[in-house]
């Protein structure tokens, strides 16, 4: 099968309409209480109503309370160890923001963004950067500086600034993000399990003070990871870590209150303190096959004991550009959805390997093109004939589109500026 063969019209990644209006604000039934679909997720502007996502005449009825999402786990990213390459942290958040018109007009109104960045994948395509570990205790030589909290908890500014604006460019939007606090590897920069709990409390209390009510808090990613340090202290407390996150609302008299919880790994998994304290439960689908997730996605949604929308929000099926992948990519999206849970693309190859070069998929390189999108590639460069390039997946349900025919892509109010 041909690269043209499996392309489908742009539209039909239309997953979700949220309001675009100022001061945003997320939610999840469980949160609202009595009236309010507990696996559903809500949104609305200050003093207006709670709404499902993706309701109305242009949506399929199955869409509503759905959210879907991009992992962009880059997008404030700064090594401070890394030398052997120039980078510019705040251009960088720049290209996140230029590409949010793109993803809203396609229909992603959702993205995920980490406070100690991922996996960079160095070396892969900037062989200079030689760093054999994606861990702070390797050290300068080995491993990576990338952290927004100083040792002791403490937030540091540089970071802080990026995340406000890109928080800000995603509220003019009508869009959402869901933010990582640590990641593993990183999480030794910080000095101890007490500096943790300050991280948390320091990271949510600035999201009030800057009253981002358009967030979704992720307390870590993947905490059951053997690269967390400190005894696996985040995955065993990882109850009153939420709890404290939550607790910081009424301590500060917050007329409002994020989502929080945190995210298991790749096999579905749902950790205990997810289903203690939860808003709702993020899920990662990693190396899972599609008839894994379509199975499985019903049980959790059938649990009574998970909370919230089952939200899974990365999806690793295979990192090289390939029919195949792209072919994987689908089916799981398809499984996911039809399951009842909302989905989220993981574009590593793109978007998360380094240095990031690619939020938009344009100009003549083939690893900047998304099949789905831009249809048969060109020539690679440097030689060596042609091949496709990473995919941007597309639904072939269309899940989220109307009952008759997806809207020609302009369901989405877009806006200009960052």
């Amino acid at each position: 099968m041909g690269v043209t063969a499996i392309r489908l019209p742009l539209t039909a990644l239309i997953f979700a309409m949220l309001p675009c209006a100022s001061a945003l604000e997320v939610a999840t039934g469980r949160m609202l209480g009595s009236g309010h679909d507990p696996r559903s997720f809500y949104v609305r502007t200050p003093g207006g109503p709670w709404e499902r996502t993706c309701t109305g005449p242009q949506f399929r009825t199955e869409a509503a309370g759905r959210l879907m999402n991009i992992r962009v786990a880059q997008a404030l990213f700064d090594d401070e160890w890394l030398t052997e390459r120039s980078f510019d942290p705040d251009a960088n958040t720049d290209s996140v923001i230029r590409a949010l018109d793109l993803w809203r007009e396609h229909g992603v109104y959702n993205i995920t963004v980490s406070l100690q960045g991922g996996n960079t994948g160095y070396g892969t395509t900037v062989p200079e950067v030689r760093r054999a570990k994606n861990a702070y205790q390797s050290g300068p030589a080995e491993g990576l500086h990338v952290s927004a909290f100083r040792p002791d908890g403490s937030l540091k500014p540089a970071w802080g600034k990026r995340l406000v604006r890109l928080a800000r460019a995603l509220d003019k939007r009508g869009m959402i993000l869901t933010l990582t606090y640590f990641y593993q590897g990183q999480d030794e920069v910080l000095e101890s399990p007490a500096a943790i709990r300050n991280a948390v409390a320091q990271a949510t209390d600035f999201l009030i003070d800057q009253d981002l009510r358009n967030v979704i808090i992720e307390i870590a990613n993947e905490v059951g990871h053997s690269g967390f340090d400190h005894g696996h202290y985040i995955r065993d407390d990882l109850a009153t870590l939420i709890r404290l996150a939550q607790s910081r609302f009424a301590a500060k008299h917050a007329p409002f209150r994020l989502p929080v919880s945190a995210s298991g790994l790749g096999n579905l998994g749902v950790p205990s303190g997810i289903r203690e304290t939860a808003d709702l439960t993020i899920i990662h689908g990693n190396d899972r096959p599609p008839e894994f997730k379509l199975r499985r996605v019903p049980e959790l949604l059938a649990d009574p004991a998970l909370p919230g929308p089952i939200y899974m929000n990365e999806d690793d099926n295979g990192r090289d550009p390939s029919l195949r992948n792209l072919e994987l990519e689908l089916a799981s999206l398809d499984a996911v959805w039809a399951g009842g849970a909302s989905w989220g693309y993981m574009p590593w190859r793109q978007i998360q390997m380094f240095p990031f070069r690619f939020y938009t998929p344009t100009g003549e390189d083939p690893d900047a093109q998304f099949p789905a999108i831009r249809g048969p590639p060109g020539p690679r460069r440097g030689g060596g004939g042609s091949g496709p390039p990473p995919p941007l997946p597309v639904p072939r349900t269309r899940s989220a589109c109307s009952q008759s025919e997806c809207p020609a892509l302009s369901p989405a109010r877009t806006t200009s500026g960052n």
